[in-house]
């Protein structure tokens, strides 16, 4: 049912804020906490809205956190991403570690081998959703063991990216990589989808120009 009233949240402030603070900065506190709660809600299913409270609590520190009311393009960009993450997760097949521990051939006592290790050596990457850790089911064989092409391919990635930003790399089409699609036509292709082709795959990752994926 659609609310036809405003909400009113209330935020206490902490105590013994210097007696300098300019009154302005609060009242961009005030806008900005405003705009990221309508920026979460709307990127959230409101059914989960209430279950996921730490976690909105967490979206709302970070985008408000700084004090300074931020530009209607950052909280774009924001949403962006965050409906990016949401698309990924929905057309992706994603892993647990303690899902690929089961699916091993002998599996470790440790639930979280071998997963954990095959990413502290670069063979696999992980992303964090709702305060679980996932791995891309693209990254592994029929065995459930590593590809061997993953590792050079984060490596020429470069170390210490953002883990959704090297996930949009591999899930989205990329324009190094035209392919003839099932229409007959030539189309950009996703590089997971030719991880068989690994130098076309790694001259790709090399092109890659570093920019930010939202």
């Amino acid at each position: 049912m659609a609310l036809d009233t405003d909400l009113l949240l209330k935020v206490h402030l902490p105590a013994g804020l210097p007696p300098d603070v300019d009154p302005a900065v609060v009242q961009s506190l005030e806008r900005a906490v405003e705009r990221a709660t309508a920026l979460v809600l709307q990127a959230a299913v409101p059914a989960q809205v209430l279950a996921r409270a730490d976690e909105l609590a967490g979206q709302l520190a970070a985008v408000a956190g700084q004090l300074a009311e931020p530009g209607q393009e950052l909280l774009e960009e924001r949403l962006r991403r965050v409906n990016t993450i949401r698309r990924m997760l929905a057309e992706g097949d994603w892993l647990t570690a303690e899902e690929i521990n089961r699916l091993q051939p002998a599996p470790p006592t440790n639930k979280s081998l071998p997963a954990s290790d095959w990413k502290r050596r670069g063979r696999v990457f992980s992303v964090t959703h709702g305060g679980r850790e996932y791995y891309a089911r693209w990254q592994f064989d029929a065995g459930y063991a590593p590809l061997p092409i993953v590792k050079p391919l984060l490596e020429a990635l470069g170390p210490g990216r953002d883990p959704w930003a090297l996930s949009a790399w591999f899930h989205f089409p990329n324009a190094w990589l035209v392919r003839m699609a099932a229409d007959g036509r030539e189309a950009p292709t996703p590089p997971k989808d030719l991880l068989h082709e690994a130098d076309a795959v790694l001259e790709a990752a090399r092109r890659y120009d570093r920019s930010h994926v939202a």
